[in-house]
């Protein structure tokens, strides 16, 4: 993996009815062999229409933006998916979804471009556990956002303006260490006081953990024993990473869930969450930071 970081349509507020419904998803025009990687490069669904509490929608559009500002959402009958990288594919997101975690799935697969700080700023109007509907309106290419009767209408990015996501081959990590929440952005923010890098190192013979960061004049170290940690898995593995990217990946997190993290030797750090309010689940690619120059 490399090392880095990752046209906006216009917008109107007016006032319509709240719609929901429980309509069932159809898998009439699911083309045979469909798979996750199929979604992000097909033309414009011919139908969308999502409901669901505004924090399931909020929780997945955080979790991209953390890594580009406008991304390929794919979606089939039965799922919602995106993968992005940055420019340079120094930190990557795959996220889905699946249909039954919303009040209304109804779509034709299909993949839409999504600039996902204006989707953010839609559902900014609505409680957490507010009813949000999207619904594509394909004549004018653009999404309609509803809660609490005001619909917000955001033009959707042609898809072929956006990079392709990146491929993710299957890795195997031979380190395992799940923390809470608040241990690990505790141990972010100690590292980055020291210096905009860290090493993440796991000592099998001390089964231990450790942040550690050193700066021009101070230095870091936070150390995670197993009994510190929900889980852990160690092996005997090191590797550096750029604490602001990190930082980035626990921001854009789903909130009130366990941070999994697959650790090797100078290769990329993956990090794991499920959503705690939906059937689903997303992990971040960070890659290794490489030695200063």
């Amino acid at each position: 993996m490399s090392q880095s970081s990752a046209a906006c349509g216009t917008d109107t507020t007016t006032d319509s009815p709240d719609v929901s419904g429980s309509e069932a998803s159809s898998t009439s025009d699911e083309p045979d062999g469909l798979d996750t990687e199929d979604l992000f490069t097909l033309d414009s669904p011919r139908h969308l229409r999502i409901s669901g509490e505004v924090q399931v929608f909020d929780q997945i559009f955080t979790a991209a933006g953390a890594v580009a500002d406008e991304v390929r959402v794919g979606v089939s009958t039965s799922t919602l998916a995106i993968r992005a990288g940055d420019v340079m594919n120094h930190l990557m997101v795959d996220l889905s979804v699946d249909g039954d975690s919303f009040e209304t799935f109804t779509a034709g697969p299909g993949t839409l471009g999504v600039a996902v700080g204006r989707v953010r700023e839609a559902l900014s109007i609505g409680e957490p556990d507010d009813l949000a509907q999207f619904s594509l309106k394909a004549a004018s290419g653009a999404l309609e956002i509803t809660i609490n009767g005001i619909s917000r209408t955001v033009d959707l990015e042609p898809v072929e303006s956006l990079r392709h996501p990146p491929n993710i081959p299957p890795v195997e990590l031979p380190a395992t260490a799940h923390f809470d929440q608040g241990d690990f952005e505790f141990a972010l923010k100690a590292a980055k006081k020291a210096n905009d890098r860290f090493d993440l190192i796991v000592d099998p013979d001390a089964a231990e953990l450790r942040f550690e960061a050193v700066g021009d004049t101070d230095s870091m170290v936070y150390r995670r024993e197993a009994t510190d940690l929900v889980a852990f898995d160690p092996a005997d593995v090191q590797a550096a990473f750029d604490a602001d990217l990190a930082t980035s990946v626990s921001n854009g997190l789903p909130s009130g869930t366990n941070r999994v993290l697959h650790i090797g030797d100078d290769v990329p750090l993956v990090v794991k969450s499920q959503f705690p309010d939906a059937d689903g689940a997303c992990q971040f690619i960070i890659a290794p930071k490489l030695p200063d120059e």
